[in-house]
């Protein structure tokens, strides 16, 4: 080649380079901080990093939650027969137990049996009332409380004064 050939073909490189140049070197201009950047490469190449360092960590939180997601909604039919199966068992159980105490107890065969197991039932009851008191007595280290009236004896016959009794023992502890 000549030199004018030469010549003209580096004359045309230059006006292509700075064709191409030209907006990316106005728009630097325009974003200082990328022109900043372009001039400190070693930053650029750090932020770079930690920039596809957070998105893996990004991608990896969002794996994770669409992973729970999916398990749960796989369990939900699990949990939901476990509750069905679990309170039927419960429910036979419960009925096995019940049947089992009624089946140990004897049923009366007249009302004067019934009237007799009532009877001997609130006997239990009186005789554990009176020992419940006998206790609350010995805690207390008294005999009587007085709250109005003077000398109020503990009575087993009647569940008016033991609520009192109860409430008045309450009143001294507050």
């Amino acid at each position: 080649m000549n030199l004018f050939g030469q010549s003209l073909l580096e004359g045309a490189g230059d006006r292509l380079l700075k064709s191409l140049s030209a907006p990316l070197q106005n728009w630097l201009v325009a974003h200082p901080v990328a022109q900043w950047l372009v001039m400190h490469p070693l930053w650029l190449l750090g932020l770079v990093v930690m920039a596809i360092a957070l998105l893996i960590g990004l991608f990896g939180a969002i794996g994770r939650l669409t992973e729970n997601i999916w398990l749960r909604l796989f369990r939900v039919p699990l949990w939901l027969l476990a509750a069905v199966f679990g309170s039927g068992l419960k429910l036979a159980r419960l009925l096995a137990q019940t049947s089992a105490q009624k089946a140990s107890e004897p049923e009366p065969e007249n009302a004067t049996q019934r009237l007799c197991l009532i009877l001997a039932r609130l006997d239990e009851l009186r005789d554990e009332e009176a020992a419940l008191l006998s206790e609350v007595k010995g805690l207390l280290g008294q005999t009587t409380l007085q709250s109005g009236r003077e000398n109020r004896s503990y009575s087993d016959e009647t569940s008016g004064e033991t609520e009192t009794i109860s409430d008045e023992i309450r009143a001294q502890m507050d």
